[in-house]
């Protein structure tokens, strides 16, 4: 098994990885900056779907180093974006559940395709410090659509200063750019305490969040510092 991880690893390592690392932060921070610039123009457009979608791109590209994860990555992800697109022109309940759905599986096996890579990697490059941002922000997008696939399935899951986050027809993405605020906040521990999780289920979603994003952190840290230290002792 670890051999098999090594593998996959090395393999990453050696076919463009910083490129494909590269445009997979792109997507992101694109995502991160651009939605709430463009709800401020264009505040009814479904513009947290658009934004996804290019993530999604992104996540395709970055697991092409080897055919079978890439055919996985590829499949999983051609279907999340065609769902997206018919939950987009029917506003189908069922279909943005499924793609919901399809997006996390494509986030999730994207995130660990990169953190093995980060574990199994022997020095610091700037692929590794590309890699690590990207694995920490995956993170926070997974649980953002664990959180919008809560809110879809039971409306009120989370609590915005007393109102129930809930999707709206008048802008459909408002929902989706609030829990990914508040994905963000978990991970970070900033806690402001605006938005709420309103349901046992959310709640330890919100705490593994909160001690992922911590944990990630120190270990990522340490490891990056241990390699770095190890490869001047060497030389």
């Amino acid at each position: 098994m670890m051999s098999f991880l090594r593998t996959i690893a090395h393999r990453d390592e050696g076919t463009g990885a910083l490129g494909r690392h590269g445009t997979l932060l792109t997507s992101l921070i694109l995502l991160l900056v651009a939605l709430p610039i463009a709800q401020m123009f264009s505040g009814s457009t479904p513009r947290f779907t658009i934004l996804l979608t290019l993530v999604l791109v992104s996540a395709i590209v970055v697991n092409s180093h080897q055919r079978w994860i890439f055919t996985v990555a590829g499949v999983v992800g051609v279907a999340a974006i065609a769902v997206i697109f018919v939950a987009e022109l029917t506003n189908s309940a069922p279909a943005r559940i499924a793609s919901d759905v399809l997006a996390l599986g494509l986030l999730s096996f994207t995130t660990l395709v990169m953190l093995n890579s980060l574990i199994q990697t022997e020095e610091v490059s700037n692929d590794t410090i590309v890699g690590g941002i990207c694995v920490y922000l995956l993170f926070g997008m997974c649980f953002t659509m664990v959180f919008v696939l809560l809110t879809e399935i039971q409306p009120g899951t989370f609590i915005d200063v007393g109102e129930a986050i809930a999707r709206s027809d008048a802008d459909p993405s408002l929902h989706s750019t609030r829990l990914l605020y508040f994905s963000f906040v978990t991970l970070t521990t900033l806690g402001y305490g605006d938005i709420t999780p309103n349901s046992d289920i959310a709640q330890m979603f919100v705490v593994a969040e909160a001690l992922i994003g911590q944990l990630y952190l120190t270990i990522f840290v340490a490891r990056l510092v241990g390699l770095y230290v190890g490869k001047r002792h060497i030389a």
